[in-house]
């Protein structure tokens, strides 16, 4: 019989070794550290992402509502125009999410049967804007930030989006024979929204392990998801929060080096198992009934992880059938240390309330209003 997580953590913190490191919020700067865990040793070499803002405000959102159908109809033909796939709709707006794909040509029948083809690919959690990573493709990964942004902006000049991780697809070919069917590799490319420099980190709905359909879908809302190999072949979604008020602003934001020793302890407990990002930014949370707003963004140091539910479970050692595996065998989310009342997120939590912005959070709104 498994021992429960609580015996298990008060063995953990009791008994496993910390190294030391540190670093400044204010500067930015690498978390580099290694902890002992379960046996295990977990490395952390991560750069830590600042905003350049002196403040961060609450965010007061909602999400963006769809365009008129005259609004659809003219990016539809804007878009379209730049198609020669045969695809019947390049563009389309549904509640708050924006599509956006086409190609200068037709694309080989083969290309999306998966029993006969392979796209060799590599995750990079870490990369420089100004490197190209893709087969036979010189666009960069800043580029093709630019053509995420180009082409949304198109249609909403206020939005904004910063690639956060970055899948780099080499040339289609067969598996058989090698041949190769596409002309150049391309990048699945992960967005977050941003906000006046701030961008959008996690989402309280994508940091819990057990979610609901709600959950699912409220945790892409302030993301893109997007395919990128050139200026003629694009193709993702965009699903948009809209600034609808600025309710208040934080007394003080906690510094990392105070946020860091909640994911430490993490670590001892054996739970988290990598560190890929780490960003001073945005979190989404709900707001309790009766409130003025629905959902609000608040500062937030979030932290994104590969995560464990058992410590004593060893990860999968399996790739993809493609070679990459982003969270090596483990989950991938976010845990988030809320940066005005310090109220750490628990991926196993599944009580009610969960969701909701801190009460530290909270009364300072109220004192704001």
């Amino acid at each position: 019989m498994k021992k429960s997580f609580c015996t298990r953590l008060g063995v953990a913190l009791a008994c496993l070794a910390l190294c030391t490191g540190s670093a400044s919020a204010e500067t930015g700067g690498r978390w580099e550290s290694e902890y002992e865990a379960y046996g295990r040793k977990i490395t952390v070499d991560v750069e830590i992402c600042v905003p350049e803002k002196e403040q961060i405000p609450f965010l007061a959102v909602a999400p963006m509502e769809e365009l008129p159908a005259g609004e659809t109809e003219k990016y539809r033909e804007y878009f379209g125009s730049m198609d020669r796939s045969g695809s019947e709709s390049a563009f389309s707006s549904k509640r708050n999410r924006i599509i956006i794909d086409y190609s200068d040509h037709v694309h080989h029948p083969d290309l999306s049967n998966a029993e006969k083809v392979t796209t060799p690919n590599r995750t990079l959690t870490e990369f420089d804007r100004d490197t190209a990573y893709t087969e036979d493709n010189d666009l960069t990964v800043g580029e093709a930030e630019q053509l995420v942004n180009g082409n949304i902006g198109m249609v909403y000049p206020s939005v904004s989006f910063r690639v956060l991780d970055v899948v780099a697809n080499d040339r289609t070919k067969y598996r058989k024979t090698g041949e190769k069917l596409s002309d150049k590799g391309y990048y699945e490319l992960d967005c977050m929204q941003v906000f006046d420099g701030v961008p959008l980190a996690g989402s309280v709905h994508g940091a819990y392990r057990r979610r609901i359909k709600h959950d699912f879908i409220m945790a892409d809302y302030g993301t893109a998801y997007i395919n990128a190999t050139d200026r003629n072949h694009f193709g993702g979604s965009y699903e948009l929060w809209n600034v609808t008020g600025e309710p208040g602003m934080p007394d003080r934001l906690l510094s990392f080096d105070e946020a860091r020793p909640a994911i430490e302890k993490l670590i001892l407990s054996g739970n988290i198992r990598r560190v890929y990002h780490v960003y001073l930014g945005y979190a989404q949370y709900d707001m309790p009934e009766g409130s003025p707003y629905e959902y609000v963004l608040a500062p937030a140091w979030v932290f994104r992880v590969g995560w464990m539910d058992d410590p004593e479970e060893d990860t999968a050692t399996e790739k993809s059938v493609n070679g990459t595996d982003l969270a090596e065998g483990c989950i991938y989310l976010p845990v988030i240390v809320n940066a005005v009342s310090g109220e750490v997120t628990y991926p196993l939590d599944e009580g009610e309330g969960r969701m909701l912005l801190p009460e530290g959070c909270i009364t300072q709104l109220t004192q704001a209003e």
